[in-house]
C-alpha cells in the first residue's frame, strides 16, 4: 500500500505538532532560567550595591539612551567620616544574617523571618545615615 498526500500530511502535521510541544517547554524553561537569573542579579544589585534597578518594561521599541552632557565640578567632594559604632554594628549583623539566610535557602528551609529581620535591619541602618 503506498502512503498518499493524506497520510503524509497527517505524519507532518503530528511531527509538527509533537515538536511545537517539545519547544515550547524548552522555551518556558529557559525563560525560567533567565528570569530567576535577572531577580538573583537584581537582589546582588540592591545588596551588595545599593543599586536599585527596576526590571525593563514591556517595549516594543527600542529607545535611544539620552546622556546628560558632561559638567566638569570644581569643588572637591567631602571626605567620608568614619562610620559611627552603631552603623558598623548594624552592618556587621546585617552580613551575618545573609550569610545565615543563604545557608538556610540552601537547606530548602523557610527564610520569611529571616528575610524580614534583614529588612528592619537596613531600615534601621538606612535611618541612621540619614541622621
Amino acid at each position: 500500500m503506498s502512503t498518499t498526500t493524506i497520510d503524509q500530511y497527517r505524519e507532518a502535521k503530528n511531527s509538527y505538532l509533537k515538536l511545537r510541544n517539545q519547544a515550547k517547554k524548552e522555551l518556558l524553561a529557559r525563560f525560567n532560567e533567565l528570569a530567576t537569573e535577572l531577580l538573583q542579579l537584581q537582589r546582588e544589585l540592591l545588596e551588595d550595591f545599593g543599586e536599585k534597578v527596576a526590571l525593563p518594561s514591556k517595549s516594543s521599541k527600542v529607545r535611544p539612551i539620552k546622556t546628560k552632557p558632561l559638567v566638569l565640578k570644581t569643588e572637591a567632594p567631602p571626605q567620608p567620616s568614619l562610620p559611627s559604632p552603631k552603623i558598623a554594628a548594624l552592618g556587621k549583623q546585617i552580613e551575618k544574617l545573609k550569610k545565615k539566610l543563604a545557608e538556610t535557602q540552601a537547606a530548602g528551609k523557610p527564610v520569611k523571618v529571616m528575610e524580614d529581620r534583614i529588612y528592619e535591619l537596613e531600615d534601621d541602618l538606612r535611618l541612621l545615615k540619614e541622621k
